[in-house]
């Protein structure tokens, strides 16, 4: 999820799938909301519902990873689809760029983690301030944690964490980041939901 709309979360989510999908051998499917971001001119093959019943839910294979062009799906049928497709990826990654409100609430509900992709500058941390107030409304900040790029000049992880009240779970800087945040997800495929200070070690 976008601290705000200059963060790079749809790249991110792109590449801790490809991560865990080609690096770890975990079955992924990414959930896309914002069609800009991966063009139906680069699937493999042709569309095919994911269910095979629910209106708009296509799934294509990009790049040789299954992504869902959740965006067409009605917001009262994205929750039982999550379950279907819960049912048959070992890890479902949704990327909520460009999600409208009544989609995110309904994809933030059904996850187990959340995680916020921001920089860490001012307007990056208030970005995250508010998207926390958001969540605690909805009673979801207990399974969020900050995904964090590091911005000339910015706050360091501690003091974001310090100004934002979520942990810090992962850089997300490098390939080796993008890896060990895929490594740490992959050992938790199928966990409780944990709680913010276990999400603070990811």
């Amino acid at each position: 999820m976008p601290a705000h709309g200059g963060c790079r979360a749809g790249a991110v989510a792109q590449q801790v799938s490809r991560a865990l999908t080609e690096g770890l051998g975990i079955a992924v499917l990414l959930a896309d909301f914002d069609r800009r971001a991966y063009s139906v001119w680069s699937a493999t093959e042709p569309p095919h519902r994911l269910d095979g019943r629910t209106w708009g839910a296509f799934v294509s294979e990009v790049d040789r990873m299954p992504v869902l062009n959740a965006r067409e799906v009605p917001p009262r049928h994205l929750a039982p689809l999550l379950d279907y497709a819960r049912a048959n990826f070992s890890i479902v990654c949704a990327d909520l760029t460009g999600a409208q409100e009544s989609h995110e609430l309904s994809v933030l509900q059904a996850s187990d983690a959340i995680f916020l992709v921001s920089g860490s500058d001012g307007a990056s941390i208030e970005g995250i301030r508010e998207k926390m107030d958001w969540l605690r409304s909805a009673d979801l900040a207990e399974r969020c944690g900050i995904l964090l790029e590091h911005t000339p000049h910015g706050a360091n992880a501690g003091h974001v964490e310090e100004l934002t009240g979520a942990p810090v779970c992962s850089l997300i800087e490098t390939a080796q980041h993008i890896d060990q945040l895929a490594a740490w997800l992959a050992a938790n495929v199928g966990q409780p939901t944990r709680n913010e200070s276990e999400y603070a070690v990811a």
